[in-house]
């Protein structure tokens, strides 16, 4: 299998008071950790430099080719705002593509550069650089769901946060928004609720008011629909932010957008790997035996 990974990458230390980390100069080495761990799981994960080790015959063999994935990553930058040139070992795993556009719509030269590798690959990914995809089955599961269901529905994975401490361990940070922030670009009464039986269980899918996950994957058809819509490339920063509207809102415009039921969130799920809602949010907590989503639309 080929993949694409392009992945809009800034870093400008000013304030410690900023928002965003990628202003923070105190969060340089975690930003910088992020980035390492973004680009080395992917290949780690899919990519071809897997093996055994054989103690008795002082070897490591490799991981049959069957087995094994071409990554392409492209890390997309502005000017000299970035931290890849504290990177001097990774420079094998990517390329660099230099972009000429405000810091801000990075997200949407990721798209060009999808588009442009339309007819190369079997999926196409836009990553933020701080999400780490850890699963070997992510693309199987993908290709599960994508045979069942067809190139106008879209499986998002969930991503989730952890901390070892706190009464909460691990926390799923895009599974519920206030319906009417999204209303405008989907509806979630169209075909609410998805099914798909995987090894002895079936897994439900939903249609998500939070379809952001910090990355999206799409196939080679689905590729050739995004593409060829009217909003491609239109620049509309209007759902959140400009990072969030890149990684979330023209695919939002385009598929029917599905996640993993709560329950079953594990099926198809990415790390943040820069954590600002498991440890920073005052949020109550609220167990419950309701099977699945107390949100999900019924059909």
């Amino acid at each position: 299998m080929r993949i694409l990974c392009a992945i809009p990458h800034y870093y400008r230390g000013t304030s410690d008071a900023a928002h965003n980390r990628s202003h923070q100069p105190q969060a340089r080495q975690e930003r910088l950790n992020a980035l390492v761990a973004t680009i080395a799981a992917l290949h780690q994960t899919f990519g071809s430099r897997l093996y055994g080790l054989d103690h008795h015959g002082a070897a490591a063999w490799q991981a049959a080719p069957s087995i094994r994935h071409e990554i392409d990553i492209v890390i997309c930058t502005a000017g000299d705002d970035h931290l890849l040139d504290a990177l001097p070992s990774l420079e094998p795993l990517y390329r660099r593509h230099a972009a000429a556009v405000d810091p801000a719509m990075l997200g949407f030269e990721c798209h060009r550069l999808l588009r442009d590798g339309a007819g190369r690959y079997d999926y196409y990914g836009y990553v933020e650089d701080d999400i780490a995809v850890s699963d070997p089955l992510f693309f199987r599961k993908r290709r599960l769901f994508d045979g069942l269901f067809g190139p106008t529905a879209l499986l998002q994975p969930n991503r989730f946060e952890t901390r070892p401490d706190g009464p909460v361990h691990k926390l799923y940070v895009d599974y519920h928004l206030r319906p009417a922030v999204t209303a405008a670009y989907q509806d979630l009464a169209d075909q609410p609720r998805l099914h798909m039986p995987f090894v002895d269980e079936t897994i439900l899918f939903e249609r998500t008011s939070y379809p952001s996950a910090g990355c999206f994957f799409l196939n080679a058809e689905q590729l050739e629909i995004w593409s060829k819509a009217a909003h491609f490339l239109d620049g509309d920063t209007s759902y959140l932010s400009p990072l969030d509207s890149a990684a979330t809102l023209s695919v939002m415009k385009t598929f029917r957008v599905y996640k993993p039921v709560l329950d079953q969130a594990w099926f198809l799920e990415v790390r943040h790997l820069s954590p600002r809602w498991i440890g920073g949010v005052k949020v109550r907590l609220m167990p419950r035996s309701e099977p699945f989503s107390p949100h999900a639309p019924r059909s």
